[in-house]
């Protein structure tokens, strides 16, 4: 009856900017669409003409398809093996739609980082407004252990509490992307020890 909780921090981060831009592009793949659903369903109810390309390695990883179905105005889907939609990813779906004549507003890209650099590198000679969600690892979530850090525009954030949203456009993903890797053989060590105690 008198519980308590001792500390609360939050919320962290900068809210995503839904405002009218349409017509935009919501870009994602593998688990980068359980955050980019939000993000679509958001812009569609301030009234944006929303086009959706997701992506996945295959027809079976595919997630939320219905889902961002229901909240875009077209919908594509690209795989890696071409078992389902497009043989290939989603910036090449976004880069056809592009040479096609569609015009977009804005791009929001979020997935693996190699993903969002890829979607970036084909709005940038557009200079089509690309927005991009990162998320490195995180450890304390208010920016004091620098974990999450990155370089944006030649200057370092960090991604907890300026992001998760930045400019596509300004990130370093070739710094980002060795970082992530730093961490790769403790992730190993922690998945086997998980999967042999689970």
């Amino acid at each position: 009856m008198n519980d308590a909780i001792l500390d609360i921090a939050g919320p962290l981060g900068n809210p995503n900017d839904m405002k009218h831009h349409s017509p935009v592009a919501v870009v994602c793949g593998g688990v980068g669409m359980a955050a980019a659903y939000p993000i679509a369903k958001e812009l569609k109810k301030e009234g944006n003409k929303v086009t959706s390309i997701i992506g996945a390695r295959t027809q079976d990883q595919l997630i939320l398809e219905n889902e961002m179905r229901n909240v875009s105005d077209k919908l594509y889907v690209a795989t890696d093996d071409g078992s389902k939609g497009c043989k290939g990813f989603v910036s090449d779906v976004l880069k056809a739609l592009i040479e096609k004549g569609c015009q977009f507003n804005a791009v929001y890209a979020v997935g693996p980082p190699l993903m969002m650099k890829a979607a970036a590198d084909v709005t940038r000679p557009c200079c089509i407004r690309t927005i991009v969600s990162l998320n490195p690892i995180m450890v304390d979530g208010m920016g004091m252990c620098g974990a999450c850090r990155v370089s944006v525009g030649g200057r370092t954030k960090f991604a907890c509490g300026d992001g998760p949203l930045f400019d596509g456009h300004e990130v370093d993903f070739d710094e980002l992307v060795k970082r992530l890797r730093m961490y790769q053989t403790e992730e190993r060590v922690a998945s086997q020890f998980f999967a042999n105690h689970a």
